[in-house]
């Protein structure tokens, strides 16, 4: 066994991996099973980088609301604060595009 480095990523890796474990580009010669099986892992690992992404958004949605409750004057009064409301309003967006990356990745795998 060597350590070779990957064609797609550059990284180091062994000679007898069949894939990359770290991009997940086919090294070897793959039949179908390997194949499909590298797929589904290539669509599950895209799957928790988008839930990830919606649950960040979710803290920075937390924290604004939090950072606004407790900004004098207590409770949520307008106007709210400029980095609350930046964090509300970034979070909401991430979110929003977490949850489109989901369906997309989701809709992407039924066909």
């Amino acid at each position: 066994m060597a350590i070779i480095h990957c064609p797609s990523c550059n990284r180091r890796i062994s000679s007898l991996a069949k894939s990359c474990p770290y991009c997940h580009a086919p090294i070897g010669e793959l039949n179908q099973e390997e194949r499909e099986r590298l797929i589904l892992r290539r669509w599950r690992t895209r799957l928790y980088r988008a839930r990830n992404v919606t649950y960040l958004a979710m803290t920075l949605v937390v924290i604004g609301m939090l950072w606004w409750w407790l900004a004098p004057p207590s409770g949520l009064a307008l106007p709210a604060p400029l980095a609350a409301a930046f964090l509300l309003g970034l979070g909401l967006v991430l979110y929003l595009a977490g949850w489109c990356w989901l369906l997309w990745l989701r809709l992407s795998r039924n066909r």
